[in-house]
């Protein structure tokens, strides 16, 4: 009942996202594990050594959908070849130690080691995959726990049985501590199994509202956290940052003019770009409706205002018509430095200023907050001319 309880859980977990297929190998597991314990608790005594035999496919079954849906879900193609070959090894002397064998202990030796040597194998890619926080831990002395009764509680077992009887199998010592292993022991594993799918679920939907959907930037909630972050790690080291607000000119115009679903590819269109050109160090969000933020790391008012004139000209070049449109985009972007340990609210404040100069100053421009004139007047310039052949004061690496 509890191996069922925990198959039912994991396929429903699956059935509400598909596309972690862990879930479904882990319910597989937990399913085929039922199925061997239902056979080997309902079947008749008489079967023997034969029950030991039929079960012996669910429960390698079972070990390989464990084994696949805990490595998938770390990063880790299952050896599946390998996988299959333990487990048609593990049948092939399953079937002739019942031909020409007589001893039931044989049976359950070949059943475990087949199990066991799969989950060593499976532990072991574990530890060196997993992430190691507080789950993970938990997953892996779980993980070592059920691989290291495979091999000690047969023995441990047949050492206070002396000769099994196969007619006498369920009230053997091995037989009561299997009973009581999955009794307990499964509940704990399965439970270490969910604790690390529910992780996953929850990080899934921190991601999600992490993330502007239309962007694909940091949505403002999250940007703003992290932003204030990242501040004081810059105050602890002593390093620059700077922040850069930026916009879309006259965007409702093109909402207007061209109709909603061009202004969605003129926010994803322009927020693609600003991702692949930041640094992995550097910041990015969405922080209003056409309007944008980023905390460029580690860097001056000048190199940010450089970063942002290389975007003010890949602005320009997007094209975000369907074919039968041309419709061109510009943006205008204001740049401020962040001084000593000035607050996210005051470093905002100032770059958003520095943005309403430049689009009070014709849009399409880079205004910085420490002189409150244009970064370039060449830029300006070409702005107004719509060449944009400014060249930026310095270059932050794409």
């Amino acid at each position: 009942m509890v191996a069922l309880i925990f198959a039912m859980a994991f396929l429903v977990i699956w059935q509400r996202d598909r596309a972690r297929t862990e879930n479904l190998a882990l319910g597989t597991g937990w399913l085929f594990l039922a199925i061997a314990m239902l056979i080997s608790q309902l079947s008749p005594a008489h079967l023997g050594r034969a029950l030991v035999a039929i079960t012996h496919v669910p429960y390698s079954i079972a070990a390989l959908g464990m084994a696949s849906g805990i490595l998938i879900r770390v990063g880790v193609a299952p050896p599946g070849r390998v996988f299959l070959g333990i487990s048609l090894a593990g049948i092939c002397a399953m079937a002739l130690t019942q031909m020409v064998g007589n001893s039931i202990k044989a049976d359950l030796l070949i059943t475990n080691i087949t199990s066991g040597v799969i989950m060593l194998m499976t532990t072991q890619s574990f530890a060196a995959a997993a992430k190691r926080d507080g789950i993970e831990r938990f997953m892996l002395v779980t993980l070592i726990l059920v691989t290291a009764q495979f091999f000690l509680r047969p023995v441990l077992s047949f050492m206070f049985d002396g000769p099994i009887q196969p007619a006498a199998y369920r009230e053997s010592a091995y037989y009561m501590s299997l009973a009581w292993l999955f009794g307990f022991g499964s509940v704990l594993f399965g439970l270490a199994q969910l604790a690390v799918s529910m992780k996953d679920h929850i990080d899934a939907l921190k991601a999600r509202t992490a993330t502007d959907d239309l962007s694909g930037l940091l949505a403002r909630g999250e940007f703003e956290f992290q932003v204030k972050e990242a501040f004081a790690r810059a105050s602890t080291k002593g390093l620059n940052v700077a922040l850069v607000v930026c916009d879309l000119d006259h965007f409702k115009q093109v909402n207007d003019i061209w109709g909603h679903q061009v202004g969605d590819r003129a926010i994803a269109g322009f927020g693609g770009m600003i991702g692949s050109t930041v640094r992995d160090a550097d910041l990015a969000g969405r922080v209003g409706g056409e309007e944008f933020c980023i905390l460029v790391w580690n860097a001056t008012e000048e190199n940010a205002a450089g970063l942002s004139e290389r975007l003010r000209k890949r602005t320009m070049e997007l094209d975000i018509g369907d074919g039968a449109l041309d419709v061109r985009l510009t943006a205008s972007f204001g740049v401020a430095q962040r001084i000593g340990r000035e607050s996210y609210r005051s470093l905002f404040a100032r770059a958003d200023k520095a943005l309403y100069e430049a689009k009070q100053g014709g849009r399409n421009r880079v205004t910085s907050s420490g002189t409150s004139e244009e970064v370039n007047s060449e830029a300006n310039a070409g702005a107004k001319s719509g060449t944009g052949s400014a060249t930026s004061t310095a270059d932050i690496a794409a």
